[in-house]
Parts: structure tokens; sequence; C-alpha cells
């Protein structure tokens, strides 16, 4: 089985001088999705599934006018992080978000633990990871045990592709579930996935089941100009 995670083209945050919480793309970003969807074939994914923001939405656009997918799911459990801090920042000043946000990325790691950011990430990536179970259960993707690394059972997977079109937050969620990696509030900034990346997982087979492996990450090797390769 093959996991595909994109993560959403360049986001529009300050728009006409206010901050929003749930951009669009820019051009730059409409511009890196359409690169991105130009590398896979029609139904070469057998389900797409895609968080319910705009970013996201619009990212996945050209990848469902060239019909990658042959079904698309939007699921609200895919959403990014958004803790109260980030939320009391809508209609201030950029030089005010700026500050924020550089004094929020480089905080030490238990300052990271014991603010409401890493209080907040704790209940995030749990409800991600409880509804990520529940909807690889359907598709018959079945999690086993994670003593050693993280076994799943495929003997009744109803498919084969799967890609997932989210955000950084996320996506750092995801891939520690997937790779049975510890996760931290920091995670996602320790990933660093560029806009409209690939990040491709392929599971193994062993006696006991299948586990899945990193097969390549932040692939933008697509993008012709390097002014589309953004964080």
């Amino acid at each position: 089985m093959e996991i595909v995670l994109i993560r959403h083209g360049q986001p529009e945050w300050v728009k006409e001088g206010e901050y929003t919480v749930d951009p669009g793309l820019t051009e730059l970003g409409k511009q890196q999705a359409e690169k991105s969807a130009s590398v896979f074939v029609k139904n070469s994914m057998d389900q797409i599934w895609v968080s319910p923001l705009n970013r996201a939405q619009e990212t996945i656009k050209p990848f469902e006018d060239r019909n990658i997918g042959s079904e698309v799911k939007t699921f609200d459990w895919l959403r990014e992080a958004l803790d109260d801090d980030e939320k009391k920042l809508i209609g201030e000043s950029d030089e005010k978000i700026r500050e924020y946000f550089e004094h929020r990325n480089t905080r030490s790691f238990e300052d990271w633990m014991q603010t409401t950011h890493g209080e907040y990430m704790k209940g995030f990536s749990e409800n991600i990871i409880k509804n990520l179970d529940k909807n690889l259960n359907k598709i018959g993707v079945i999690s086993i045990d994670d003593k050693y690394d993280r076994l799943f059972d495929l003997s009744n997977a109803k498919i084969d592709k799967l890609m997932i079109i989210s955000h950084a937050g996320t996506m750092s969620t995801l891939l520690s579930y997937f790779l049975n990696l510890p996760l931290y509030p920091w995670t996602w900034r320790k990933f660093l996935p560029r806009h409209a990346g690939h990040t491709f997982l392929r599971s193994s087979e062993i006696s006991s089941g299948h586990f899945f492996r990193m097969k390549e990450f932040n692939n933008v090797s697509f993008m012709d100009d390097d002014k589309l390769k953004t964080y």
C-alpha cells in the first residue's frame, strides 16, 4: 500500500492588511497546486482525503480537475491546529503577528510543553489519531500493534493508493502515527513540509504484519522554478 501526504499550497495569510485564520491560496500557491497535481495521472489514487479549510480545498482543485482520485472525501479532523492565542491575532497588525510567531517558534522545549499551545496540541493530535484509526479501519487498514513499530493488518485492505492533502501540523501527526515516532507540540516544525510537496509512505510486509517506510520526503522536484519551492 502507498500513502501520499501533501501539504497545501502557499496561503494568503494577510489579505487587504488583515490576518485571517482560514486563508485561500496566493497566486503562487495556486501555481504550486497545479504543479503538484501534474505529476499524477487520472485515477492513480483510490481515495483522496482532504481538509475542509480553504487552502486545502483550493489545493485539491487541480487534482479534481484531472480526476486523480477515484473518490474524494473531506474530513473535518484533518483541519490545521488553531489554539486560542492564534485566534486572538485576527485583526492585529503585521508586526504584532510576526512578533508572536517569532516568539512562539523560538521558545524552549519546556515552554512548548507548558503553554496553551502545548496543551492544545495534545488534544489536537489525539483527535486526529482517533479519527484516522476509525477511517483506516473502514478501508481495511487495521493497526494491530505499536510496541516496536506500528504494525498493520492489510489482509482485507480495500484500497492500495491513498492521498491525504492537509497541513503542516496535521502532517506531523500523520507521519508520527504511521512511522511510530514521538509526537511533541513542536514536531510540525521538525518535519517542515514544503508547500504542495509530496511525501510517500509505502508498506512492507514482515511475518507479523505490515509497517510503513518513508519512501520519499518533501519532493518538489516537479517545481520548475525555485520561487515555487516555499515553506
